[in-house]
């Protein structure tokens, strides 16, 4: 529905795990092109603007509401450049498969992340694991201390994600919420996004939603032959393991 006719059919109806390849691209933290974290003159144009501005940009849903750190590094407000800051970063489901991809693309990425939570359930709560930002103990996952975050990545199911992602994101002292599951891509109020084609589309929004990894990969490729000839329809057909990794 955001590819201007692009359409991908896939035999599996149910969320895929993604790929180390596809969370480069899903999960917005791959492209140093991305618009959602490009610099700007402007903080109403960006995704990400400094906690002391966001009384003054509007706010409707915690879909539209604007992302802002809780750490001011600058007083020049309009002037930030969003990746010259630091961020909490939050991954819920971080010991499974997908949480772990997406804690191996941070490791990788240049994005800022100046502290990184780990959110598991009851059976790795207590437990420690060891990433490139030192070792981290696993958290309970708990609505409030996900909001303590700047940013978090959900890597869990579609029913835990309409569940939680609206609340962690409700309001000016919410996290940008991003979604790795199937839960909000046909919402109207949710961006669909592949950064390096629409990153614009995040631009205000503080809940994102990403393409399934059929979607994500094969739209890399197909988004240039679009530009210049028009694609109009395209069927994707995938055969996978059953676990869907």
């Amino acid at each position: 529905r955001l590819y201007n006719g692009l359409y991908c059919h896939n035999n599996k109806n149910k969320v895929m795990k993604f790929s180390a390849a596809c969370l480069l691209v899903a999960a917005t933290i791959a492209a140093p092109t991305a618009q959602a974290f490009a610099p700007t003159s402007s903080v109403s144009s960006v995704a990400f603007v400094p906690r002391t501005a966001a009384n003054s940009l509007s706010t409707s849903t915690a879909a539209r509401t604007p992302f802002t750190s809780r750490t001011i590094r600058s007083s020049r407000v309009n002037t930030i450049n969003p990746l010259s800051m630091s961020y909490t970063v939050g991954v819920v489901g971080a010991t499974g498969a997908v949480g772990k991809e997406i804690v191996g693309c941070l490791e990788k990425s240049s994005f800022p992340v100046d502290k990184l939570r780990i959110f598991g359930s009851s059976r790795s709560a207590g437990t420690t694991r060891a990433t490139g930002f030192g070792d981290i103990e696993v958290e309970l996952f708990d609505e409030d201390k996900a909001r303590e975050c700047d940013v978090v990545f959900l890597a869990v199911d579609g029913d835990f994600a309409l569940k939680h992602a609206r609340n962690i994101a409700e309001g000016d002292d919410g996290a940008v919420v991003i979604d790795n599951s199937s839960a909000f891509r046909y919402e109207k109020d949710v961006p669909l996004c592949v950064p390096e084609i629409n990153g614009d589309a995040t631009k205000g929004y503080k809940l994102i939603a990403n393409p399934n990894c059929t979607t994500a990969i094969g739209l890399m490729a197909l988004w240039p032959l679009h530009k210049l000839f028009g694609l109009k329809k395209v069927l994707m057909s995938t055969y996978q393991a059953s676990s869907g990794a």
